[in-house]
This record gives C-alpha cells, sequence and structure tokens, in this order.
C-alpha cells in the first residue's frame, strides 16, 4: 500500500511538471500517452491507470481464454488488447465507427504484440452506412449528437447479425455512447452468454435504457449484482 501510494505521489509530481511517457502501463497494457487525438482529460486518466477502469474490473473477473470477445466501440484498441493477452489474437473482433482512432488502435495492438481483428465500421441491422458525430473527446463520439461542436460524418455499417453468424461470439463489449439502444434492438444474442456494457444516462432516457434490460432480462441474461460499476453492467445466462 506504502509503495503505491509512493508511486502515485511520484505520478502526480511528473503530471504536473509535464514529465510524461509515451506510453503508460495499463493493467499490463501498453497505451500511448502522448497524440494529437488524445485531449488532456483522457491523457490524464492513462497517465495514471484509471482509463476505462469499471470495464476492466468486471471483464478481468468474467472472461475466460474459451471466449471469442466482440467488442462494440473500440476506443483506443485497450479493451481489446487486454482480452487478445487473455483468450488470444484469433478470437478478439474489434469493431470501432470513428475512422481516426484507427491509427490508435493498431498503434496500441502494436506496442503489445499482438493482432486481433480491427474493423473500422457500425454494426447495425442491414449493411451501407450511417450518420456519425465526432466530438472534440474521442469517447463522447456517437450516432447521437452530443454537442453543437459535433462534427457530422458518415461512416460505413456493417449487419451486426452477419458478423455475429460469422464470428460465434461468446462474449460481447458494447461502449458506444447511446448507440446501445439501437444497437440492441437490431442483434441476435443467440451464442452469446456475457454482455459487458455501458450505458449513457446523460445521453438517453431511463425509460430506454429500462427497456433495453427488458430485453437482455426476456432473452434469458441476468445481471451480476456482484460487478455493477456506476453506469457499467454485466449480465450472463
Amino acid at each position: 500500500m506504502k509503495k503505491q501510494k509512493l508511486l502515485r505521489s511520484m505520478k502526480k509530481i511528473k503530471w504536473k511538471f509535464g514529465i510524461l511517457p509515451k506510453y503508460t502501463d495499463n493493467n499490463g497494457v501498453m497505451l500511448i500517452t502522448k497524440h494529437p487525438i488524445i485531449s488532456k482529460g483522457i491523457q490524464k486518466q492513462i497517465f495514471f491507470s484509471e482509463y476505462e477502469a469499471k470495464e476492466i474490473d468486471i471483464i478481468k473477473n468474467r472472461i475466460s481464454p474459451d471466449d471469442v470477445v466482440m467488442e462494440v466501440g473500440a476506443g483506443i484498441g485497450y479493451i481489446s488488447a487486454y482480452c487478445a493477452k487473455i483468450v488470444g489474437d484469433d478470437k478478439v473482433f474489434a469493431y470501432e465507427a470513428n475512422p481516426a482512432l484507427i491509427e490508435l488502435i493498431t498503434l496500441t495492438h502494436k506496442a503489445n504484440n499482438i493482432s486481433p481483428t480491427v474493423i473500422n465500421s457500425m454494426l447495425e441491422k442491414g449493411e451501407g452506412s450511417h450518420e456519425f458525430y465526432i466530438e472534440d473527446d474521442y469517447w463522447a463520439s456517437s450516432t447521437i449528437k452530443i454537442s453543437k461542436e459535433a462534427k457530422k460524418i458518415t461512416v460505413p455499417q456493417k449487419d451486426i447479425n452477419l458478423e455475429i453468424e460469422k464470428i460465434q461470439p461468446t462474449f460481447l463489449i458494447v461502449d458506444i455512447e447511446g448507440g446501445e439502444i439501437e444497437f440492441f434492438q437490431a442483434i441476435n444474442l443467440e451464442t452469446i452468454n456475457k454482455i459487458c456494457i455501458e450505458t449513457h444516462p446523460g445521453i438517453v432516457s431511463n425509460k430506454e435504457i429500462s427497456m433495453l434490460f427488458n430485453k437482455l432480462f426476456s432473452e434469458g441474461f441476468s445481471l451480476d449484482f456482484s460487478l455493477i460499476r456506476k453506469n457499467v453492467f454485466f449480465l450472463y445466462k
């Protein structure tokens, strides 16, 4: 405990004076600390090893070596890298709609000597394209326009159920800034027995989130009450 406090104190000093490494260890995954697309707020979370901490806490307690992982909303490739170290490159499939993040995902995977499948696409019902809104903080980008400053782009869309049929995932990880409502309306959950999902009550209504959970419960999923981490939940069947 004393060692951890000392290390954190040293980090606080380095942060204050801007002495930052290019990469920072987060739960055994090296994440890039300095990059033009990484805002100051996100940089701080990475540097203090707090980035996506709630998701990682759930995943590390529930992932198994025989899982096949489908991650929707890959961000900078952290969770896909973490999972690949456990289940292997060939059993992790990461989808990211924001084309600007593909370079960062590649850098993350390269720094960790892994190469899971990465696809620059949205996942919804049907093939084609979809409007997507880019925010200054990349993790706030969404199919929903959240701020006035959001930049609208068009991104490719793959059919979620065709991808599931092809991959046969067992563990689904979803963090798509409010897009989870539309996403789960379209999905076939037959092969999936584990779900880690971040909900976004600041973007979508409580009623919509309740309907999402009702769908999951009706399909045989149970909520793991021991692993509720604020707005991040784990469900299983």
